[in-house]
């Protein structure tokens, strides 16, 4: 029976209180424009817009669910943009006289879910006074999940699913987990990468096919269930879908950069600074940065499971064009199950310290700088998840607190 260790390692403690000390000056920033007789400047932490704006943008828009005009430009209102796995959401969202209220609440919940999830892998890994100390120190890292509030994201049932599906996975339940991969994908399609996790073992890959088939259903579903046709519908949200492409990927916008930490989102920097179009751009950059992750995950998923699991976290939040800041939340588990590892592995290899620095810096409220002096936080956070990709190839990272077998 394994033992939990007494204390974290020294160089574990001292990672986590440096980076908490970084965030809580980050912190800080936003108020001290006030000792200059300035606003307070909190404002500053995410763009323009009024708060909970993602859940209620759609809101006229749903008014013309199930009919033709749904999917129809229509003059002040906003286009839906998602997959159709998303429109059951929004439907869900819309049901409730103030869909921003239901939002928070949801929130909430989840949030002290997630806490309570926390505090059990991290006390099932050390004493529960070790514990206190690396949450409090991992709660000063919120920006993220403050953000993905602020804008009121429906990735907040994203994180959901895929937390549920990433446990599920880590104690052997490969085919729920599957489902539940599957299920997100319909929703916003970068969890399809999640997938990647049943490619090691040949026993898993029938939990492959589920997912893969599993977001087909899905999609197809609720692409029935939106009608008023199939055909009509499923017209209707690829179109969204692709002026999605054409109206963030391919344009660039000064409040949404400094958000973005796609592995695109240096490139998009740069034509905003030279002031050059970014559509002949888009498909190379599919093809190189898709080559990029392939290529490292046939070294990746020959290693164990906290390699794998934080490589295809990163890919999905990186790969696609357009990123913004709510979807680092997805770093959280990873993030809390790499300590619990660390807490139970003495001699830590390098590149697990490397990634787990790198992993905290990703959820620092980089963007509060800029309340002095802007600077392109999201490209440069960029840079950190390029680092990831390939850190998570070079040597295994070991997890002893996990229930799944890598042999």
């Amino acid at each position: 029976m394994r033992t939990p260790s007494i204390a974290a390692p020294p160089w574990l403690l001292r990672l986590l209180t440096a980076f908490a000390v970084v965030a809580a000056v980050l912190w800080i920033l936003p108020v001290t424009p006030m000792l200059a007789g300035h606003p307070f400047a909190f404002t500053a932490l995410f763009p323009g817009g009024p708060a909970f704006e993602d859940i209620l943008v759609y809101r006229a828009r749903f008014t013309l669910f199930h009919t033709r005009k749904f999917f129809l430009l229509t003059r002040g209102i906003s286009a839906f943009a998602y997959p159709a796995g998303a429109a059951p959401v929004y439907e869900a969202f819309n049901t409730f006289a103030h869909p921003d209220t239901a939002y928070l609440i949801l929130a909430v919940i989840w949030t002290t879910v997630f806490t309570a999830i926390t505090w059990a892998i991290l006390t099932k890994a050390s004493t529960a006074g070790t514990a206190t100390r690396l949450y409090v120190r991992l709660a000063l890292l919120s920006f993220p999940l403050i953000f993905l509030i602020e804008r009121a994201n429906i990735e907040l049932i994203l994180w959901m699913i895929v937390v549920i599906g990433i446990l599920a996975y880590r104690k052997g339940y490969a085919v729920p987990a599957a489902i539940l991969f599957g299920i997100a994908a319909s929703m916003k399609l970068y969890p399809i990468f999640l997938l990647g996790l049943f490619l090691k073992r040949r026993r898993d890959l029938p939990a492959f096919v589920v997912g893969l088939v599993t977001a087909v259903l899905a999609m197809g579903f609720a692409i029935a269930y939106a009608g008023p046709t199939f055909s009509i519908a499923a017209h209707g949200f690829f179109t969204g879908v692709d002026r999605f492409q054409d109206h963030y990927a391919e344009t660039v916008r000064s409040a949404e950069i400094n958000f973005d930490h796609s592995l695109f989102s240096p490139i998009k920097y740069w034509s905003y600074v030279q002031h050059f179009s970014l559509q002949a751009l888009l498909a190379p950059y599919y093809l190189c940065a898709g080559a990029f992750a392939g290529l490292l995950y046939l070294r990746v998923r020959t290693l164990p499971f906290l390699n794998r699991v934080i490589f295809l976290i990163v890919a999905m939040i990186s790969l696609p064009p357009v990123s913004y800041s709510y979807t680092l939340i997805h770093l959280y588990l990873p993030v809390v199950l790499f300590v619990a590892a660390m807490l139970q592995t003495r001699n830590a290899p390098t590149t697990a310290k490397v990634a787990l620095a790198l992993m905290l810096f990703m959820l620092l409220p980089l963007i509060a700088l800029s309340v002095w002096q802007s600077i392109p936080a999201g490209p440069i956070q960029s840079f950190g998840l390029w680092l990831l990709l390939p850190l998570a190839a070079i040597s295994p990272w070991e997890d002893p607190t996990s229930s799944i077998s890598d042999l």
